[in-house]
């Protein structure tokens, strides 16, 4: 049991400032001790890196590259690679374990056998706005992981390392956690939410950011799912959101939020059809490049 308690926890950052002296120091709390700190940062400019090497006791398993450089399957890939624990755990130097029980619940399920990945459940800081706090909220629950049994993100999560060893990271584009995830339980792996094992994240993009995101996932969607833009579908979902949304601001007496709640949802579903459009567009390409 000892062996298989070994963990490496693999943090990324890239200017991470105030929350990286958080998390670190989440960490460094945790009633687990049993695990090995990994970082890689790409690029910190703002005194991120020189708190990781404060908190981090081994210089040789900091790794810098540059901006350039980071594309998320890739870098996870590469720094799994310099690991050889059976267990490793994924952790966002911007996401905050919310107690010292953080690391011991996510593992449980791992290490009692019931389960072979787990993530933690996030919830959006007390600065987030309305609409991602909704959106948070409704992510991370059990209803959520029963619709959609693919949905998994990298910010904190844990798993076998059997399970990189057969399915490696998605290394063209975005949407990497989701892709893997979704290969490794068409494989039999069992992944599961743990609701107690929760961190603080979330961003608050501007729009043109959150655009550029949800196009980036978007061109993934059609290479994960074989999937073709459909306007239609696009259109009548986001329709239906922002009727959900609505009502939720009503009910919670938040109705000087509804312009941006509309806004917001428009452009991720417009960013999203966008993003299916070039994703068609590249398969395209690549086909016909196969052809030739």
């Amino acid at each position: 049991m000892a062996d298989k308690s070994r963990v490496a926890i693999v943090m990324r950052s890239m200017n991470e400032k105030p929350h990286v002296d958080r998390t670190l120091e989440a960490l460094a709390m945790q009633t687990f001790s049993g695990y090995t700190l990994y970082n890689v940062d790409s690029g910190s400019t703002d005194g991120t890196l020189e708190t990781i090497k404060q908190f981090n006791p081994k210089p040789e398993n900091v790794v810098e590259i540059a901006p350039r450089d980071y594309v998320p399957g890739a870098v996870l890939n590469m720094i799994i690679g310099l690991t050889t624990e059976p267990i490793v755990v994924f952790l966002n130097a911007d996401a905050v374990p919310l107690d010292g029980h953080w690391l011991s619940r996510l593992l449980g399920p791992i290490l009692s056998g019931q389960a072979d990945a787990c993530m933690s459940r996030q919830v959006a800081r007390d600065s987030a706005r309305f609409i991602d706090k909704y959106d948070y909220e409704r992510a991370y629950s059990l209803r959520t992981l029963e619709k959609s049994p693919e949905f998994f993100s990298a910010v904190a999560c844990a798993f076998r390392r059997e399970l990189w060893d057969e399915v490696k990271f998605y290394t063209d584009g975005y949407a990497e956690d989701v892709a893997w995830s979704k290969a490794c339980q068409e494989r039999g792996a069992r992944f599961m939410l743990v609701v107690d094992s929760v961190v603080e994240h979330s961003h608050n993009y501007t729009i043109s950011a959150l655009y550029r995101k949800r196009y980036r996932h978007g061109i993934a969607y059609v290479k994960i799912h074989e999937a073709k833009p459909q306007v239609v579908r696009q259109s009548l979902l986001c329709a239906r959101e922002i009727a959900r949304d609505f009502l939720y601001a009503v009910r919670m007496l938040r109705i000087d939020t509804i312009p941006y709640n509309v806004l917001y949802r428009i452009v991720i579903h417009y960013a999203y059809y966008r993003g299916e459009q070039e994703g068609q567009r590249r398969n395209a390409i690549g086909e016909r490049g196969e052809e030739a």
